[in-house]
């Protein structure tokens, strides 16, 4: 993971200082330097707050990507369709998946 690269380029191109940065997201500006330097990994909370600071997803605090991808799985078990038809359609894209 490279959470340290990627915090560092958002915060220089917002033009932050790493002492401006963690006075907003409440850490010490050493554990920012720990952070960048991939010296320390930030608590899920922190990580939540780096996001919100920094304006981007937690997801590309973590890979790098801008949107996450979407889990096609997620989306249809998230439907109001009835669990035979939810089944379905998940047995649908895995086959599908699997003839890649």
């Amino acid at each position: 993971m490279n959470i340290g690269r990627h915090i560092r380029v958002k915060r220089k191109a917002l033009g932050l200082k790493q002492n401006e940065l963690a006075h907003e997201v409440d850490v010490t500006p050493q554990h920012i330097s720990q952070l960048e330097r991939e010296d320390a990994r930030p608590s899920l909370e922190t990580l939540l707050a780096l996001s919100r600071t920094l304006g981007v997803t937690a997801d590309y605090l973590l890979t790098g990507r801008e949107a996450a991808p979407v889990d096609i799985r997620g989306a249809i078990r998230a439907q109001p369709l009835s669990p035979a038809s939810k089944r379905s359609l998940i047995q649908l894209v895995g086959e599908l998946s699997a003839s890649d």
